[in-house]
């Protein structure tokens, strides 16, 4: 078997080229139904009735009811340029792919392929019976093939070369034993690093929130501070689960954004079926891990998790209820705490949270619109000026809140020197200040707290706030 052997100039035998993980960096049917669930939830109910009908009349109808367009498809540039080669060499180029012919021939078009031959509601063209359709069309050893998956070995089998793309050895093994020729191109070559950047883990620093409660009662058992780390573990497996969903969802936006087009999902360096399998095993881990160290918690991370669902479908193109939605998001993490060791939560510092919060989410937004990434939202470019004003107005209220409780009778039953605490509020004021005016410039990242883990003066802030706290304890 030969690795590397091309074909002659003058050969005019078609290349054949599968679509999906091999053409483009996708999955035509699950960004199809991710589609549907985006824009039209109620529709994407009738995706197991029509599953049951078989997964070729699911392809037609999600492909009926969706478009994806070509435009923000990636494609693999090692396929590419194996396309263009052949079209150079005058050898005639066919699309054989499992999704539906609505979905593969606009593609066979731009690529400029001869034809193409995909699912058309009855027949599922995968495995056999792609390969009994192509010798039908060609004979037998009459075309080279360009697969990815195992599920193409019947289809190698009955071609004259096998060209594989982003195999694994063993794989790869049976694919140059299956035709009288074999050639490998790379993958995406993401690997397991994609994933991990996947699941977002510098965002798991947000979770911390979950340890305010204890920190803000006081506590100073064991205990209750190792059952909140435990919770800490499973909620940020299930945020990055819902991670990985929103990801699914927001495709055809990512790949268009100057910064989220590299995302791993986006980029195609992470398989949609990978993503998706990973994100159902991480939701249901943590939700389980969750359960068995704190059930109330586990009520909380499900709330959280419909909260951010229902963010990730509808609430995120609604004028100012995505900034309420975020906010709470936020807030359900403090929650989650407080329920996880049954830790009362003081009206003072539900009160704090929520503006505090809100100002957070209307600074991750006004950077959205003065970086000119508003798809997929309610917003314009004009709106950046107001919500400054609004991110501002929350950010002081917080001060505000603080300021009232630190003159409480609350406060004197938990420190000893409360008058010190005043130092808190001119920190608290830089800090929001210049997270406002920053955004208002659109230097931050998108995420505030994700800038403060790397921006200087938000660590200095933050030690301040410590000393001060520490100062006035007993």
């Amino acid at each position: 078997m030969s690795a590397a052997s091309q074909p002659p100039a003058d050969d005019a035998t078609p290349l054949v080229v599968d679509v999906d993980g091999t053409l483009i960096q996708g999955n035509l049917l699950l960004e199809g139904i991710a589609r549907l669930l985006a824009t039209a939830p109620h529709r994407a109910l009738a995706v197991p009735w029509w599953l049951l009908r078989g997964r070729a009349f699911l392809k037609r109808k999600v492909a009926a009811a969706v478009s994806l367009g070509t435009s923000t498809l990636v494609r693999n540039p090692g396929v590419v340029a194996e396309v263009e080669a052949a079209q150079a060499a005058g050898r005639p180029v066919y699309l054989a792919s499992g999704a539906d012919a609505a979905a593969v021939e606009p593609l066979a078009a731009v690529v400029g392929a001869e034809g193409s031959f995909a699912s058309d509601g009855r027949v599922n063209l995968v495995g056999r019976a792609k390969a009994a359709a192509l010798v039908s069309a060609f004979g037998e050893g009459g075309f080279d093939y360009v697969g990815d998956e195992r599920r193409d070995l019947p289809v190698w089998r009955r071609a004259r070369r096998a060209i594989g793309v982003g195999l694994a050895p063993r794989l790869q093994a049976k694919a140059a034993a299956s035709a009288q020729e074999a050639r490998f191109l790379p993958g995406p070559g993401g690997g397991a690093r994609a994933a991990i950047r996947a699941l977002r883990p510098a965002h798991w620093s947000k979770n911390a929130l979950l340890f305010i409660p204890l920190a803000a009662a006081h506590e100073t058992a064991l205990v209750p501070w190792l059952t909140v780390l435990g919770v800490f573990a499973a909620f940020s497996a299930l945020v990055s689960g819902s991670y990985l969903l929103n990801d699914l969802f927001d495709l055809p936006y990512d790949r268009q954004h100057v910064q989220k087009r590299q995302r791993p999902l986006a980029s195609g360096q992470l398989r949609l079926s990978h993503a998706l399998m990973l994100a159902v095993a991480l939701i249901l881990g943590g939700t389980l891990g969750a359960f068995a160290l704190s059930p109330p918690a586990a009520a909380s991370i499900l709330l959280y998790l419909a909260l951010t669902l229902a963010y990730t479908l509808a609430l995120k193109r609604l004028l100012f209820l995505d900034l309420i939605a975020l906010a709470g998001l936020f807030a359900l993490r403090v929650l989650t705490g407080a329920v996880a060791v049954e830790v009362p939560v003081s009206a003072w510092l539900v009160a704090f949270s929520l503006f505090l919060f809100l100002a957070l989410a209307v600074a991750k937004r006004t950077t959205a619109l003065r970086n000119e990434a508003v798809g997929g939202r309610a917003y314009v470019g004009e709106d950046a000026a107001a919500l400054t004003v609004l991110g501002g107005a929350s950010a002081f209220a917080a001060v505000v809140v603080l300021a009232f409780y630190i003159q409480s009778p609350d406060v004197a039953a938990l420190y000893a020197r409360p008058d010190a605490l005043w130092l808190a509020c001119p920190l608290l004021i830089y800090w929001l200040g210049r997270i406002v005016l920053l955004a208002n410039r659109g230097e931050l990242d998108e995420d505030p707290i994700i800038f403060a883990l790397r921006d200087r003066a938000s660590w200095l802030t933050g030690l301040g706030l410590l000393a001060v706290f520490a100062a006035a304890l007993p």
